[in-house]
């Protein structure tokens, strides 16, 4: 189903991006592709429908669920195990293999085919989580692909514990390959482009997602409507693809409240404006100076964009004169996060508008 909320694992449900799944497709099995693209462009969508179709072996692990610690870490990369090993009857013998090595890891936990990472003091490396793995996937002559969902979410010491476990794998560990997804782009290329970072100098492949063309957002959404039999006035149609600006997860999400829920479109909007707001909270949560950021992106999303302009204004909403370089770095931050473009320009439409509202 095209309006499915959740992200697509089969061909017929992912709209076209043929080029992309094309791509992607071919680079799987190499030692590092980085996915990148704006924030609900289909990432995790092309990646999952890319390895269903292919019938590789893969582990899923999603950063969303970490929040700077070593439990969410560790939990994380349990969970994504613990999913593979639950649906992958026909790799059964590498299955046992791999738990086998496992189990002779110090903080490894195995009860049938779940299992857990210690994340206290006695955890496990993840270089000899991956080292058993590997080993796993020798004995039965596979490639095992390992997917790190919006990947930049990893922040601090875990970050650097994981760049460094994957660049140890590239290096060494021939039967492992590793996805890498991320929305914020400038942060997660830092990745690989920072001299001081463990994968700073490791060739990767790159596959980017895209926004949606209006013509292409048009026939997405009459395309949907129809698979359901669901008649929506073209009107309706054509303003809402001139609102959402070809970003396809919030066109899906449009359509998917349109039909199962019967919602006004104005209803949808506003519903989808308290998302991005509560996103643009959890962003604003781990910064120092957060009230400061926020009439920043209030009056970024007013229209005021011209440096000297922003600078006078916030100067005026704060009642103290504020260096160039704090500015600089809040713009800084808002670009590496892809929130704003070179120009100060929203990449979001209804982030836009949630900006208001802060």
């Amino acid at each position: 189903m095209l309006f499915d909320p959740k992200p697509k694992r089969c061909r017929k449900d992912l709209y076209d991006f043929n080029e992309e799944f094309n791509m992607l497709s071919r680079f799987l099995g190499e030692p590092l592709v980085v996915v990148t693209g704006l924030r609900r462009t289909g990432k995790t969508s092309l990646i999952l429908t890319v390895l269903e179709e292919s019938g590789k072996p893969y582990i899923f692990v999603d950063a969303r669920s970490v929040s700077r610690s070593w439990r969410d870490l560790y939990t994380a990369i349990s969970t994504g195990f613990s999913d593979f090993m639950a649906k992958a009857s026909r790799f059964s013998g590498f299955r046992d293999s791999l738990l086998r090595f496992l189990k002779i890891i110090k903080g490894v936990s195995v009860m049938g085919v779940s299992i857990e990472f210690s994340w206290g003091r006695d955890r496990p490396l993840l270089t000899q989580i991956f080292t058993a793995l590997n080993e796993a996937a020798e004995e039965h002559n596979l490639k095992i692909i390992i997917v790190f969902d919006e990947a930049q979410l990893f922040t601090g010491v875990f970050a650097r514990a994981l760049q460094n476990a994957i660049a140890y794998s590239y290096d060494h560990l021939k039967n492992l390959s590793f996805i890498v997804s991320g929305s914020e782009m400038n942060v997660l290329y830092k990745w690989f482009r920072d001299p001081e970072a463990p994968l700073y100098g490791r060739a990767f492949l790159e596959v980017k997602t895209r926004r949606l063309s209006r013509e292409e957002s048009m026939n997405f959404l009459e395309k949907g409507f129809s698979e359901l039999g669901y008649r929506v006035p073209m009107d309706e149609i054509e303003m809402v693809v001139n609102k959402l600006d070809g970003v396809i997860g919030w066109l899906t999400y449009y359509g998917y409240l349109r039909v199962f829920q019967n919602r006004l479109v104005d209803d949808i909007w506003r519903e989808a404006v308290e998302l991005a707001r509560k996103e643009l909270e959890n962003f604003l949560m781990y910064r120092v100076s957060r009230e400061r950021y926020r009439k920043v992106l209030r009056l970024l999303a007013q229209g005021v964009r011209e440096w000297g302009k922003l600078k006078q204004m916030l100067e005026n909403a704060e009642g103290k004169t504020i260096s160039d370089r704090v500015l600089h770095e809040i713009l800084h931050t808002l670009r590496n996060h892809t929130i704003i473009d070179d120009e100060n320009n929203f990449l979001d439409p209804i982030t836009r508008e949630a900006a208001k509202t802060l």
